[in-house]
């Protein structure tokens, strides 16, 4: 602290007061300067400002989830089948049944697109690569199943449509294929394993998923554990079923087990 020094020249009874005034005058401009640049000051026993604003942020993001839940919870939905036969060609016929999704009575048209064009397409192409050059008679069969549960503020449809084609002179199935479509019904928009993976699993979804899976291929003897290579590439099928996440695999395309044929249905639970 700086020392005030003064020459006493006569006594007089005003100096103590004039000096007292000086230093009530210097404390004060101290303390004026150092509240004006104090950086984030704080009081004990009081939020500072940005915490009440984030408090109140958090809030509302409490309150605007509770509304989206609540909004996606009215949603309606249907599911319509649609029905087609291919019978041109005697040695290679189609059954195909598919589904068509309206929400709020609304047909989602780009989604029904884009899964009859897919099967279509796949009809077409075995057709025209077989024809004439088979003994026996098959018939491509599609039909499919869905389910809806919330996930987080979302309400999603995952449809799992199963193709398979039948060697009908003996009533045998030479191949299997499953897709998946998983549709949020607010944004009518097919979603990705990354949009529902922490809401269902948690954030070391990750490590859940590569480890079940293990098990599952590992305990049922698909594989052996030396030569187990999998790594998770968020490309898979999947779907959801009373809150379970499902991973599919197509053996014949996805490479997960060796030499095999089929598909794998996991079921993938979150840790207590």
């Amino acid at each position: 602290m700086e020392t005030i020094r003064y020459t006493e020249k006569k006594k007089s009874t005003k100096w103590p007061a004039v000096i007292t005034v000086i230093f009530l005058v210097i404390g004060g401009a101290f303390v004026a300067y150092g509240i004006k640049f104090e950086d984030n000051p704080r009081m004990l026993g009081f939020s500072n400002v940005n915490t009440i604003t984030d408090t109140n942020a958090l809030e509302n993001v409490e309150s605007t989830d509770e509304e989206k839940l609540q909004q996606v919870m009215n949603l309606n939905y249907e599911i319509k089948e649609v029905t087609s036969e291919d019978k041109t060609t005697p040695s290679y016929v189609s059954d195909i049944h598919l589904p068509n999704i309206y929400v709020d009575g609304k047909e989602l048209t780009e989604i029904d697109a884009k899964i009859s064009e897919e099967y279509t397409t796949r009809f077409e192409n075995v057709k025209n690569a077989v024809s004439g050059k088979t003994e026996s008679n098959y018939s491509f069969n599609v039909s499919y199943k869905y389910y809806d549960n919330i996930v987080g503020t979302k309400k999603v449809v995952s449809i799992i449509v199963d193709q398979q084609i039948v060697d009908t002179d003996s009533n045998k199935s030479t191949s299997r294929k499953v897709t998946t479509y998983n549709i949020d019904l607010a944004s009518k928009s097919i979603i990705t394993q990354a949009d529902v993976l922490v809401d269902l699993l948690g954030k070391d979804y990750k490590d859940l998923i590569k480890s079940q899976v293990k098990d599952y291929v590992i305990s049922n003897k698909l594989i052996s554990e030396s030569k187990y290579n999998y790594e998770i590439t968020y490309l898979e099928n999947f779907y959801i079923q009373d809150g379970v996440f499902h991973i599919v695999f197509n053996m014949d395309s996805d490479p997960i087990v060796n030499d095999s044929k089929g598909v794998l249905d996991i079921e993938i639970n979150k840790e207590d």
